[in-house]
């Protein structure tokens, strides 16, 4: 449906570099990152508003590098909504559809259906500046979809919501992607967007594809520490591999301690290694664990996070581990106690590192 063959596009001091992906039909494709990445600059190379320095861009398997915004039959639905304020909401979804010079009762009908489907009819009358940011959000995805997109790129639409609005609009954006199966391409900095949302993604950093997946293969397997970091992976740690017992596995020492993960690396090569903070088991003693990486530790701390603790720990190196207020509770955590921390070899993702 959409595809860049090594698109690089400068915009003064900044630049996206080689860029080669592709997202199907009907996807819900996700591209997140950093302030400043460039994933807005992506969104507008899709609609036409930018032309690639070399490299091509395909939609539908034509090259549309050269072709106008308004051919491509795709909507944008940028971060600020664009509404007119002159013009009431029904002005406004109604827009495009009169651009297109479509019939009265055809425009009537199409945005009777579109404000009914987005629970807004009841402010067909309203002018944006009288609305609350979700409302015209809701407004600026029915101009957007009523005149019928293939495709629909959405710039952080949640960004300016409250948790609760933010929480039935990702509700009516899976809706909606479902009723009308077209392929949506979202940019953001959340990954809980991104987890409630995505069919793939990609993560990007400075211009660059760093990598694109699954949410199974971007969260749990990045491909360096920038995606690790990013995607919220409370474990990073640096090391060095000891030993390889036969390919089944590697043994990583980190500041002089011993873990084994089950991905294979040669004997001395520098490796990152991540380790999700709810794969971290922590209990007041060693019974009914016979995993191979297990240690004593000390808490330094535990602080609340979302509706987690994360809680650190000294085993020899710093660990986060994320527990429930219950087993919190259960086992007394507190800084100064001593705990067992173990994990599983699997648990323990590897990517080499230059220094």
């Amino acid at each position: 449906m959409i595809e860049f063959d090594c698109v690089s596009l400068s915009l003064g001091d900044f630049s996206l570099k080689d860029l080669t992906f592709e997202i199907s039909k009907g996807e819900y494709y996700f591209i997140l990152g950093p302030s400043g990445a460039g994933k807005t600059v992506i969104l507008e190379a899709i609609a036409g508003l930018h032309r690639p320095d070399s490299g091509k861009i395909f939609i539908r398997g034509t090259d549309v590098s050269l072709v106008a915004p308004e051919k491509r039959r795709i909507s944008l639905v940028y971060q600020d909504y664009s509404l007119f304020p002159h013009m009431t909401v029904y002005e406004n979804i109604a827009f495009g559809l009169c651009m297109q010079k479509a019939g009265k009762d055809e425009i009537y009908g199409a945005v009777s259906e579109m404000m009914e489907r987005l629970g807004i009819s009841h402010l067909k009358d309203r002018y944006p500046l009288t609305m609350s940011g979700g409302e015209q959000q809701r407004v600026a995805l029915a101009r957007s979809l009523v005149v019928k997109p293939e495709i629909l790129l959405l710039d952080e639409p949640l960004s300016a919501m409250d948790p609760g609005t933010r929480e039935k609009f990702m509700s009516d954006l899976r809706r909606l992607h479902e009723d009308f199966g077209i392929t949506i391409v979202q940019v953001t900095h959340s990954r809980d967007e991104a987890w409630s949302l995505a069919s793939r993604i990609a993560v990007v950093s400075n211009g660059k594809l760093e990598q694109e997946g699954t949410l199974e293969e971007v969260f749990r397997k990045p491909v360096n520490c920038i995606v690790g970091k990013f995607v919220g992976i409370e474990n990073v740690l640096d090391g060095i591999v000891v030993n390889n017992p036969g390919g089944l596995g590697s043994i990583i020492d980190i500041h002089g301690v011993k873990i084994r993960s089950a991905c294979d690396f040669e004997s001395g090569e520098k490796i990152h290694a991540y380790l999700r903070g709810v794969d971290i088991v922590l209990s007041p003693d060693m019974s009914g664990s016979n995993v191979e990486n297990f240690f004593y530790g000390r808490v330094l701390s535990v602080t609340p996070h979302n509706s987690l603790y994360r809680v650190y720990v000294d085993c020899g190196f710093h660990l986060c581990s994320l527990l429930t207020e219950r087993e919190v509770d259960a086992m007394k955590i507190e800084a100064g106690q001593n705990v067992c921390v173990f994990f599983e070899e699997s648990a323990v993702h590897l990517t080499g590192r230059e220094s």
